[in-house]
């Protein structure tokens, strides 16, 4: 029986692909996180909690909304930080539309 329950154990810990946690992922998404470019450590947290509350039909679009703040937020040049941004509106402006359109369906 112990053997059983270990394997089983194993099974879990080891096996299948991340679900995430939809609700951690409304509660966060209701409030705003990701429909801006993050200032500071504490919205680059939010970001982060977003990025692995997100259920996997989602994930991708939380990762590219996530990977542009903190791409913006480690520029220190102006000149690149207005390319970067600029070159990534069009990317992240649909990221954010997929976020919201899956909290609409999801969420509520």
């Amino acid at each position: 029986m112990v053997l059983s329950i270990l394997v089983s154990l194993g099974v879990v810990a080891c096996g299948g692909e991340d679900k995430g946690d939809v609700v951690a992922f409304c509660e966060l998404a209701e409030d705003g996180v990701g429909m801006r470019p993050a200032e500071g450590e504490v919205e680059l947290a939010q970001l982060d909690a977003l990025e692995d509350a997100a259920p996997p039909d989602i994930r991708e679009a939380v990762t590219t909304v996530a990977n542009a703040s903190r791409e913006i937020d480690e520029i220190e040049d102006l000149k690149e930080l207005f390319e970067r941004a600029f070159a990534l509106e069009e990317v992240v402006a649909t990221a954010r539309q997929e976020i919201r359109t899956y909290t609409q369906h999801h969420c509520l």
